[in-house]
């Protein structure tokens, strides 16, 4: 009975990990008989080993975002500016990198701490959010610079000869 226990709190325990809340407790009314023939501790051990597999799979894949912060974008004769609202969120928790002609700001914003409140209403996200924005054209990807104040994160994005097609001499032959 005791290995049973263990298992029963493993499957709990996963429960949790993937899930994110605690696991139903499970009525004894509700179990099922197994077939003849099978031990349904070992059964329970296997399912938990697989169940255990899983969960390490999914925690390699990449984490889905869960929320896009807003975003103005603005231009000058050499720069261009994007501005993102992320109230809530530390720099330390944030993330500019620039790769392969994007942009990409990401980050995390805490759950909001209730206390004794009980929430009614949320609307404001929280979790990991990612932004990626194409760098434009004469963007210059080695010029990019980034300045975080009071929940608005400033991208400045030098641009090299913006609105000018670059000249070629072509010879006639």
């Amino acid at each position: 009975m005791q290995k049973v226990n263990e298992v029963l709190g493993e499957v709990k325990d996963l429960y949790r990990e993937v899930i994110g809340t605690p696991a139903p407790e499970i009525r004894p009314e509700s179990y099922v008989a197994f077939p003849p023939g099978v031990d349904p501790v070992r059964h329970a051990l296997d399912e938990v080993q697989h169940l255990k597999t899983l969960s390490g799979w999914m925690a390699s894949l990449p984490k889905p975002v869960a929320w896009i912060p807003q975003a103005d974008t603005f231009t000058t004769q050499d720069t261009y500016v994007i501005r993102l609202e992320i109230p809530g969120v530390k720099k330390d928790d944030l993330k500019v990198l620039v790769s392969g002609g994007d942009c990409v700001v990401s980050g995390k914003r805490p759950e909001p701490e209730h206390g004794e409140l009980r929430p009614l209403s949320l609307e404001r996200p929280w979790g990991s959010f990612e932004r990626r924005f194409t760098l434009p054209p004469g963007g210059d990807p080695d010029r990019v610079t980034a300045k975080f104040k009071d929940g608005l994160l400033e991208l400045r994005i030098a641009l090299n000869d913006f609105g000018k097609a670059p000249e070629k001499n072509v010879e006639v032959a």
